[in-house]
């Protein structure tokens, strides 16, 4: 009789464990896409964040993370304009120009470049910040110590 309650147990544990999150919901399919869409802040954060670790990346002469996380901040833009053409009050054509001219500087390998063309994304960061009424989003360069101490983004850390 002291097992009478692992059917119920089990029962729940099939019903709550969907990996599409749709556990009780009539008439959602495991097929069916997600709605989910993700806000600008989030969107924004994920940016920063990638902004910061392009950043980094040249720091330390990794170029091939440089490129990944120059794609992250560019999906971002992207993200922001597909998801909230109604809040996106700034075009990003501009951003959109400045990191092209960021993409040729990891491709030429050249720091000197890198950071001329950082600072005008960093420019025009501030600038959109501006536009849609935050100018407290202030944005700068990254500063060192980083606060990515416990990543290893040394290009030697993965040969």
């Amino acid at each position: 009789m002291r097992a009478t309650w692992v059917i119920p147990v089990a029962a729940l544990v099939l019903l709550l464990d969907r990996s599409d999150g749709s556990a009780g919901q009539r008439g959602k399919s495991v097929d069916e896409p997600s709605k989910y869409v993700p806000s600008v802040g989030e969107i924004m954060t994920k940016i920063d964040l990638s902004r910061s670790k392009l950043w980094y990346s040249v720091k330390l002469g990794n170029w091939a993370l440089a490129d990944y996380q120059l794609e992250q901040v560019k999906t971002g833009f992207d993200d922001v304009s597909r998801h909230h053409p109604d809040k996106s009050n700034f075009d990003f054509a501009n951003a959109q120009k400045i990191a092209n001219s960021i993409e040729e500087a990891i491709v030429a390998r050249s720091d000197e470049q890198f950071q001329q063309s950082f600072s005008r994304m960093t420019a025009e960061c501030n600038d959109c910040h501006r536009a849609v009424g935050k100018p407290f989003l202030h944005v700068g360069a990254p500063k060192i110590p980083s606060p990515y101490s416990d990543k290893m983004l040394e290009p030697e850390a993965f040969r």
